[in-house]
C-alpha cells in the first residue's frame, strides 16, 4: 500500500512512534526516524535495513525549529521529498497544576504542540509545490476533556486538535489531508510515572496496545479520514459529556478527590 512511500515518524525511539515507523517501512515505504536519542534511531533504523526496509536515524528535537528544518530538508534532499509526515513525538509530566511547575507546562506545550507545528512548517511547502501529501498529528482523549493531574498535557492536546482541525480546513482542495488520531490511555513509556501508577488500581489500568493507534494512523493516510478514534467511540463519549460540563466537571472532580482519598489510605494500610 505505502512501496515508494517517503515517511517522517517524528517521536519514533519508542512507543507509539517506533511501532508506526516500522509498520510503514514493512509495507515498503522510506521511513525517516526522528527522536533525540541517536543510538535508539540507529539501532531501529538497522533493524529496518536487516528486513530489507529503507530508513535513516535523524537525530532531531522537535522544539528547535531551526534543526526541524534542518532535518527535513535533508530528508528530502536523500528521499527526493516527503509525502506523509505522523507527528508521534510526545512528553507526559503530570500533575496537580497547584504543585505543578510552569516549565513542566511549557514543555509539554513546546513537545506535543509545537514539536508538531515546526515539522508542518517545515514540510508543507514542499507538499504545496507537489500538490499532495498526508499530515497525521497524534492527540489525545485528554484533547477533548481535561481532568485532575493533566492541566498542562490535556492543554498542549486540545490544542494540537483546534491547530489540526483549522489546517484541514485551510488545506481543503489542496491535495493535502490534515488528520487526527485520537487515542485512549497507551500502553507506553509515558504512562510510566508516580501519578498515573499512584491511581491505576482504581480504574483496573485500561491500557491499550501502540498497535491500535498505529491502525489508525494507517486508516486516516489510506482512507484520507479527518479524524481516527482509537478505539471507536471513545471521543464520541467524550463530545457526549462535554454537553454536560457541570455535571462532567463534578463527576471527574469527585472521582479525582476519591481516588486520593482512597490512594492515602491504601498507602497508609500497615503492611
Amino acid at each position: 500500500m505505502f512501496a515508494e512511500a517517503r515517511v517522517v515518524v517524528t517521536g519514533a525511539s519508542s512507543g507509539i512512534g517506533r511501532d508506526i515507523a516500522m509498520t510503514f517501512a514493512r509495507d515498503g515505504a522510506s521511513v525517516a526516524l526522528f527522536a533525540r536519542r541517536e543510538h535508539v534511531l540507529s539501532s531501529l533504523a538497522d533493524e529496518i535495513i536487516a528486513l530489507g526496509g529503507d530508513a535513516i536515524p535523524m537525530v532531531c528535537d522537535v522544539t528547535d525549529a531551526a534543526r526541524v528544518a534542518e532535518a527535513v530538508s535533508e530528508v528530502a534532499r536523500l528521499f527526493g521529498g516527503v509525502d506523509i509526515v505522523v507527528n508521534s513525538a510526545g512528553v507526559l509530566i503530570p500533575g496537580l497544576f497547584s504543585e505543578a511547575r510552569v516549565e513542566d507546562i511549557r514543555r509539554m506545550m513546546d513537545v506535543n504542540f509545537f514539536g508538531a507545528v515546526h515539522v508542518i512548517d517545515a514540510v508543507l511547502p514542499m507538499m504545496t509545490k507537489a500538490g499532495y501529501g498526508n499530515i497525521v498529528n497524534i492527540s489525545s482523549i485528554a484533547g477533548r476533556l481535561g481532568c485532575a493531574t493533566l492541566t498542562g498535557y490535556a492543554a498542549s492536546k486540545f490544542a494540537l486538535i483546534g491547530f489540526t482541525e483549522s489546517l484541514r480546513a485551510e488545506l481543503f482542495g489542496s491535495g493535502i489531508n490534515a488528520s487526527l488520531v485520537v487515542p485512549a490511555l497507551v500502553d507506553t513509556e509515558m504512562l510510566d510515572n508516580a501519578e498515573w501508577n499512584r491511581r491505576r488500581w482504581a480504574i483496573g489500568d485500561p491500557k491499550l496496545p501502540p498497535e491500535w493507534v498505529t491502525w489508525g494512523v494507517i486508516a486516516a493516510v489510506a482512507l484520507g479520514l479527518a479524524e481516527v478514534e482509537v478505539p471507536p467511540g471513545v471521543v464520541t463519549l467524550e463530545k457526549v459529556a462535554a454537553l454536560f460540563p457541570d455535571f462532567t466537571t463534578a463527576w471527574l472532580g469527585a472521582g479525582a478527590k476519591a481516588i486520593d482519598a482512597l490512594s492515602s489510605w491504601m498507602g497508609s494500610r500497615p503492611r
